[in-house]
């Protein structure tokens, strides 16, 4: 092999070892930059999932809160069943007494006590006496009817206020039922869109991993081919300088090879011979 085809070698060589060189850098330079991001995307991960365990304490006490809100408002219910169901019986039995419940009270107990005192203060047959005690009796049970058709009518007013101040109890659980549903629905919603985000983040690690691992391989295969290369640099390098050694030889054989010659001629013409001649001649001259 020639010099001229040693030294075209090694020059394609150094450049094929620059570019390499250059691509390693590049590869580390990325490889540093997809650590950067796989750090990142973890750390946002991380978040996401200590949020998800805050979400989900916090969805566990709102079940809990709507769980014994719905418990209350089943006793209410209940008792708003309870209530109407003795409403409707008092109802009833007012409506029985309602012939009764627009009779005047004091009307009658003074008509009693008129004819109690006449009975103890006058001196009556016996037939108007029997006919009067019966009339004080009609008349105790027509109070006792008008009584109890009073007592029933507030009854009833009790009843409906009770029936009222429940159902506004229910309004207000119900109210309370369906912001705690809504708060519950938004937690869950929330908490499905960070499990996507965490998927999506886990999606561009594996796919960063994926890279840097395929990177790795290539910076391996990159280390060794320069290796090689510099090793067969080296190798055309020493050959080179071998040429060219042996050429300065030649070169240097040829000079003296041309020294003796003219030695050689001016001893064969009778001339003097030098000392620098006599070392030409027996070749102990080195230039």
């Amino acid at each position: 092999m020639s010099e001229e085809e040693l030294i075209n070698q090694l020059n394609e060589l150094r450049e094929e070892i620059k570019n390499l060189e250059e691509r390693k850098v590049e590869v580390r330079r990325r490889l540093n930059d997809l650590k950067k991001s796989k750090s990142e995307y973890l750390t946002t991960i991380r978040m996401y999932k200590e949020e998800i365990i805050k979400i989900k304490n916090e969805i566990i006490k709102l079940v809990n809160e709507r769980r014994e809100t719905l418990s209350k408002r089943r006793e209410l219910i209940s008792k708003l069943r309870e209530v109407k169901h003795e409403l409707l019986n008092k109802r009833k039995t007012l409506n029985e007494l309602n012939s009764f419940s627009k009779v005047s009270v004091n009307s009658i107990k003074k008509k009693i006590d008129a004819i109690e005192w006449r009975i103890m203060t006058e001196s009556l047959p016996l037939s108007e006496e029997n006919k009067l005690v019966k009339e004080v009796g009609r008349l105790e049970t027509l109070l006792n009817k008008a009584l109890e058709a009073r007592r029933l009518g507030s009854e009833v007013v009790e009843l409906k206020a009770s029936i009222s101040s429940i159902n506004l109890e229910l309004n207000k659980l119900n109210d309370r039922i369906n912001e705690l549903s809504s708060k519950i629905n938004e937690h869950r919603d929330r908490l499905k869109s960070i499990k996507d985000k965490i998927e999506e983040l886990k999606s561009k690690v594996n796919s960063i991993v994926n890279e840097i691992k395929s990177l790795i391989t290539e910076l391996v295969n990159i280390t060794s081919r320069i290796n090689e290369l510099r090793s067969k640099y080296n190798d055309l390098s020493s050959k080179l300088r071998e040429l060219r050694i042996s050429k300065a030889r030649e070169v240097e054989e040829r000079i003296a090879q041309e020294k003796r010659k003219k030695v050689e001629e001016k001893r064969s013409r009778g001339e003097r011979l030098t000392l620098d001649d006599l070392k030409i001649l027996y070749g102990e001259y080195h230039e």
